[in-house]
């Protein structure tokens, strides 16, 4: 009989993230019979009493301190937050550079020409974020501001584990820095409890979403991007996900002991859209509602004559409106957020094709099918194989 290992984990739980990569660390643990987890607070990562229970170690580690005594313990650990360069432990973190690139796609998709990045100067990897988004945006032919804040470094990163998201430690700067900002201005910020803050401030100053500041939050934390006037869109990090490759590190670590010392990055999934970006600047401004409208009606069988209505001009003017800014008709504008939702359905779900079909908006699985293998060369499912192979 195998002898039991003493799993200790310290996550945040206030926040979405925090309690879905749990979630996935203890789906993980499901095919571990010998492991035992347990949550601890961050202040008994510092204990030598506590941690001498435990034969490894899930935790953020936000501190020196802590560090030095999970590293004096000579047990495996996982570092699933990433502020150490060098860092003796496993590292498992958010690829920053893959988030950023993300974001500044995202924008240039939205045809904006000026953008702005909003993190918490002085964090690691919130100041990796920022420069990354800043060189994309200027290689994508965007221009770009970075928030520099009134007191870099103020906010530690224990700011976090406290849940301050009302609390806007450089409100007045902020302020100041958005209400500056050419109009429209596309805002990436480095999380979601940053997008927040920006939202509120937005609120309070009379500025619009997202006819002025458009907002993009990350890590998809549905509290804290539905609770806001307007709700903000956020990049999906799929925590879930990295709470399973967290689990699987440390068994790694406990296979092989002496696979310490590297770092993993885990890649953000997709933008999670919602009505803080619900805009494009196209030189034919009502462009931007078409483009919003079919989204919003995508799966409840949006036709072109629906979108022509909507915008209310003839369909001949529509057409060639949709021919000059995205050299497309509005009819193949539809079927390609289609084949984009079915692509996404297929590779991120276990849903047959033929619901999928019904689920994007196609008429019946039959003309889905004949659309797909058109664009693709390749069935759905021939498709969808080929994708979970790789």
């Amino acid at each position: 009989m195998k002898t039991l290992r003493s799993i200790g984990v310290q996550v945040e739980r206030s926040r979405a993230h925090g309690r879905m990569l749990l979630e996935g660390l203890a789906d993980f643990a499901l095919t571990q019979y010998d492991w035992r987890m347990d949550l601890l607070e961050p202040e008994l990562l510092t204990d030598p009493t506590t941690l001498a229970r435990y034969d490894g170690f899930i935790a953020r580690v936000m501190d020196d301190r802590t560090a030095k005594a999970l590293l004096a313990t000579g047990k495996p650990v996982v570092d699933v937050y990433g502020r150490l360069e060098d860092s003796p432990f496993v590292t498992l973190r958010l690829d920053d550079e893959a988030i950023a690139e993300m974001a500044a796609s995202f924008f240039a998709n939205r045809m904006f020409g000026f953008v702005a990045t909003c993190g918490y100067p002085g964090l690691r990897f919130s100041d990796a974020r920022d420069a990354v988004f800043a060189r994309e945006a200027k290689e994508r032919g965007m221009r770009c501001s970075v928030y520099s804040g009134e007191a870099p470094g103020q906010v530690k990163d224990t700011f976090f584990r406290k849940e301050m998201t009302g609390q806007v430690p450089d409100e007045a700067a902020l302020a100041t820095w958005l209400s500056g900002l050419p109009k429209p201005t596309a805002v990436f910020c480095c999380n979601d409890i940053r997008a927040f803050q920006v939202m509120k401030v937005c609120e309070a100053t009379g500025l619009r979403v997202p006819e002025e500041i458009a907002v993009l939050g990350v890590d998809n934390d549905t509290l804290l991007c539905s609770f806001t006037a307007t709700p903000f869109s956020s990049i999906d990090t799929h925590p879930f996900a990295l709470g399973r490759r967290a689990g699987e590190l440390l068994a790694d670590l406990f296979a092989h002991p002496a696979r310490h010392g590297r770092t993993v990055l885990h890649p953000p999934r997709r933008v999670i859209e919602r009505a803080s970006t619900d805009t494009y600047q196209f030189s034919i401004k009502w462009i931007s509602d078409a483009l919003v409208y079919i989204r919003r009606n995508l799966t409840s069988g949006v036709n072109a004559s629906d979108v022509v209505r909507h915008v209310g001009y003839s369909h001949t003017t529509v057409n060639n409106a949709f021919r000059y800014e995205l050299g497309t008709t509005v009819q193949q504008e539809i079927i390609r957020q289609r084949l984009e939702l079915a692509c996404r359905l297929l590779a991120e779900t276990e849903t047959s094709a033929a619901k999928i079909a019904t689920d994007a908006g196609f008429r019946n699985p039959q003309y889905f099918s004949k659309v797909f293998s058109e664009a693709f060369r390749q069935t759905p499912d021939a498709w969808r194989r080929e994708r979970r192979s790789v």
